[in-house]
C-alpha cells in the first residue's frame, strides 16, 4: 500500500537536504527521518501564514488605541510567519570546510573546535532546552576554553559563533562581552592591517567571522552608546557584499560608525550632525517598494533620526530649533515605521533591521509608531528561532516613560 503524504502539505516542499540529494523526505517537521539518521539539520523551506484583511479578530486586541494625533493603522501590524533560520547552520558549515582547507596548520583542538561548534549550533537551533542541545554547549564551550587558551586565532571561530546566539538570545544589545573576547584575541596577532590581511589570507573564513563581529559591534554599541571595541582598519572587513547581505548601505553604515565614536556629542556640532542626517533623508526613494529599498529607508531612517536628535541636542537652549528639529524627527519616524510595516517578515533583510527599529522605537512619540515596532519584535519572536526576547521590554519602558504607545497587554 502505497503511504500518502502528510494532509494538508504540498508535495514541492520536500527539505532542501533530500530534494539536492534526490531522497524521498518524510515530511516530518522539525526534523525529517532521513536528515535525523545522518545527523544533519533539516532545510524546510518558508511557510508563512499571513493575517487575512477578511478574519481579522473582534478583539479589542486587533485595533490599536486612538490618540488625537494618531491615524487608524491602514495596514495590518501583526504578521505571523515561520522564518527558516537553517541557513545560518549552513553558513557556519561552509566556515567548517573553509578553515580545514586552511593553508596554516590548526591543531587538533582546533579542528575539534570546529566540529563541536556547528553540532552545538544545529542543536541550539533545533531546541535549546533538550539535553542534546544543553550537553553539545557544555562541550563546545570547554573546547573553546582550551583553544582560547592556547591563544590560536581558530578561537575566533567559537567567538563568533557564541556571539551570533547571544545576539539572538540574550539581553537586546549586550553582546560587548564576547566582542571584547575577541578584540583581545586578535591582538595578540595583529597589530595593524597588514598582520590581518596575512592572517585572512591563512585562514580564509577569517574575514567573513570579523564582518560580524565588527558589524556587531558597531550596532551593539548604537543601542548600549558605549565605545566602540574594533578599531577603523578592523571594519574593513565588511565588503559590499555584506551590506547587501543586512539590507544596510554602506554610507548609512559609515553615519552610524560616527554616531559610535561621537555618542556625547564631542567633535560635533548641530550643523554638521544636521547635514548629514539630509544626506540620508536626500538618497530615500519612496517610490521603490522592494525589500531592498524598504531595508535601506530604514536604516537611513534610523541614521537620521539619531543625527537630527544629536543635533537636537546640540542647539542647547534654543528652543525654536528645538522644536523643528522634533518635527522633522517625527516625521521621519513615521516614515522609517511605514517601511518596517510595509517589508514582509519573510525577506532576508527582516531580522537584519533589529537595531534601527530599536533606535527608531526609541524616538516614537505616537502610537502608530509604536505599534508598528511592537509588531516588529512580535514577528521576531513568532518565527521558528525566536529573537530578541527583551527588545520590545525596553522600548515600552521608554514608551511609559514618553507617556506615548499604550500597550495592547
Amino acid at each position: 500500500m502505497k503511504v500518502k503524504k502528510p494532509r494538508g502539505i504540498r508535495h514541492d516542499r520536500d527539505c532542501g537536504r533530500c530534494k539536492a540529494r534526490g531522497l524521498k523526505c518524510d515530511l516530518n517537521r522539525p526534523r525529517c527521518q532521513a536528515c535525523v539518521q545522518g545527523g544533519e539539520a533539516c532545510n524546510y523551506p518558508q511557510r508563512v501564514v499571513w493575517v487575512d484583511d477578511k478574519k481579522k479578530p473582534k478583539s479589542p486586541k486587533s485595533t490599536s488605541p486612538q490618540t488625537p494625533n494618531d491615524q487608524s493603522p491602514n495596514v495590518e501590524v501583526y504578521k505571523s510567519a515561520s522564518i527558516n533560520l537553517y541557513g545560518f547552520v549552513d553558513l557556519l558549515d561552509t566556515f567548517c570546510q573553509q578553515i580545514q582547507s586552511s593553508s596554516r596548520d590548526i591543531p587538533e583542538e582546533g579542528i575539534q573546535l570546529i566540529s563541536r561548534t556547528l553540532n552545538f549550533a544545529r542543536s541550539r537551533i533545533q531546541d535549546a532546552n533538550n539535553k542534546e542541545s544543553l550537553q553539545s554547549h557544555l562541550v563546545a564551550l570547554t573546547n573553546l576554553n582550551q583553544v582560547v587558551q592556547s591563544a590560536h586565532p581558530i578561537a575566533l571561530f567559537g567567538i563568533a559563533t557564541f556571539a551570533m546566539f547571544e545576539v539572538c538570545c540574550g539581553s537586546f544589545g549586550n553582546w560587548h562581552c564576547h566582542l571584547q573576547g575577541a578584540r583581545s584575541l586578535l591582538d595578540l596577532h595583529c597589530q595593524h592591517k597588514a598582520d590581518l590581511d596575512n592572517l585572512c589570507g591563512e585562514i580564509s573564513a577569517l574575514a567573513d567571522i570579523l564582518a560580524y563581529l565588527v558589524w556587531f559591534d558597531v550596532t551593539g554599541a548604537l543601542v548600549r552608546e558605549s565605545p566602540l571595541i574594533f578599531e577603523d582598519w578592523h571594519r574593513e572587513t565588511l565588503t559590499i557584499g555584506f551590506f547587501d547581505s543586512v539590507g544596510c548601505p554602506a554610507d548609512t553604515f559609515d553615519l552610524f560608525v560616527y554616531l559610535a565614536k561621537h555618542r556625547n556629542g564631542n567633535g560635533t556640532c548641530a550643523m554638521d550632525l544636521c547635514a548629514r542626517a539630509i544626506a540620508q533623508t536626500l538618497q530615500l526613494n519612496s517610490g521603490d517598494l522592494t525589500d531592498r529599498n524598504l531595508a535601506a529607508t530604514v536604516y537611513r531612517g534610523a541614521a537620521a533620526i539619531m543625527a537630527f536628535g544629536r543635533a537636537g541636542m546640540a542647539t542647547g537652549g534654543d528652543s525654536s530649533a528645538s522644536t523643528y528639529q522634533s518635527n522633522v524627527v517625527s516625521s521621519m519616524v513615521d516614515r522609517a515605521c511605514q517601511a518596517i510595516a510595509e517589508i514582509p517578515s519573510t525577506s532576508r533583510f527582516y531580522v537584519h533591521l533589529a537595531t534601527p527599529a530599536y533606535l527608531i522605537g526609541m524616538s516614537a512619540s505616537i502610537t502608530r509608531q509604536c505599534e508598528i515596532i511592537r509588531g516588529y519584535w512580535r514577528n521576531c519572536q513568532s518565527c521558528e528561532f525566536p529573537r530578541y526576547p527583551d527588545a520590545e521590554a525596553q522600548c515600552e519602558r521608554r514608551w511609559r516613560i514618553c507617556g506615548v504607545g499604550f500597550s495592547l497587554g
